[in-house]
């Protein structure tokens, strides 16, 4: 997965930047799409101009400069990181949801984003008895999440199902889903669109 992050650094710590960057503007001044430096000496990659640092860069690191402003640049960086390292950003993210807590409560757990490990037991089409899914609509009947022995549906979307026909029964995935229905009819099966799907390896 690739990971584009987007920060500021000081000026003076670029190699080879025009006298005229370094000028005071009034706002950010965008850059040219390929203004792209080599860092003349390490330095701190922070989220704002003089804000607390969010990392490290080495020396000779290549960054794209997107603007610049009162002596900063805002620059992007491009790299990879383990799939099995991140958690989504979004704010209704709740690492701790278990299934049990979904049917416990429905209406608090609608919308909300959770990250699973399960594990795949078919791909299916949802028929009229399933309430909650769309006639024909696709979805993967999981069992989890982690120790749980909770029946799960996963929708996929159209964008997934690729990687859903290629799961084999009984393979363990790692999914990040948002729920639709944490108590469906008739028998309180919770609902859950998929976001991403990863195999276990």
């Amino acid at each position: 997965m690739t990971i584009v992050r987007a920060a500021f650094l000081p000026i003076v710590v670029l190699a080879a930047l025009p006298l005229r960057a370094q000028q005071a503007s009034p706002a950010p001044v965008p850059s040219p799409s390929n203004d792209s430096y080599n860092l003349s000496v390490p330095t701190a990659l922070r989220d704002a101009p003089g804000s607390a640092a969010i990392g490290d860069l080495r020396k000779a690191t290549n960054v794209d400069v997107i603007a610049r402003d009162r002596g900063w640049a805002r620059v992007r960086i491009e790299g990879w990181v383990p799939d099995s390292v991140l958690t989504p950003a979004d704010t209704t993210f709740r690492a701790g949801l278990s299934a049990a807590d979904l049917r416990a409560d429905p209406a608090a757990a609608r919308g909300k984003m959770v990250v699973w490990n399960v594990e795949f037991l078919a791909l299916q089409t949802a028929d009229p008895l399933r309430h909650g899914l769309a006639d024909e609509e696709p979805y993967i009947l999981a069992r989890g999440p982690n120790s749980e022995n909770a029946l799960l549906y996963l929708v996929v979307p159209p964008s997934l199902m690729g990687t859903a026909r290629a799961l084999q029964p009984l393979a363990k995935v790692t999914v990040t889903a948002r729920v639709r229905d944490g108590r469906s009819e008739p028998v309180g099966i919770p609902i859950l669109d998929i976001q991403t799907i990863r195999r276990i390896r």
